[in-house]
């Protein structure tokens, strides 16, 4: 995992790839294939891109803070038809090896703590990091 600075402002987490180093500050954002033009009617939800591969869709996944239920935590949803695959550094077989977790369109799962992830095809993933920075900052 990479070693970054800390913020410039104060910001939820962090989407870190070879190429991008996103600082989410909103609640709510979209992540996926570099826009080659703005859409008409603006989003209302924060876009970012993972770059410009055909593998990622438009909207390939969504990260959200999740209030249902008895814990808050940030929630990934897959919105992409190649899926995302998520390594679970919390959990391992009975070899020592990371479990992973292969979301299709539609899937989501609740993020604990750093969470590395990529695109589920294996022809040229687009991998990357979601890194919490503050969580008591969502709470607010």
């Amino acid at each position: 995992m990479k070693t970054l600075r800390e913020p410039s402002k104060p910001v939820y987490y962090r989407i870190v790839g070879k190429t991008y180093c996103h600082e989410i500050d909103t609640k709510q954002a979209v992540f996926g294939r570099m826009r080659t033009k703005e859409p008409e009617e603006p989003d209302r939800i924060p876009f970012f891109s993972l770059g410009s591969e055909k593998i990622l869709s438009r909207k390939h996944m969504q990260i959200s803070w999740d209030t249902e239920g008895n814990e808050c935590a940030w929630k990934l949803e897959c919105l992409g038809k190649n899926g995302v695959t998520l390594t679970l550094l919390e959990e391992t077989d009975e070899k020592g090896s990371y479990k992973t977790l292969s979301l299709k369109k539609g899937d989501s799962y609740k993020l604990t703590g750093p969470t590395p992830f990529r695109t589920t095809s294996a022809d040229a993933p687009v991998r990357g990091w979601f890194q919490p920075v503050d969580p008591s900052k969502a709470a607010e």
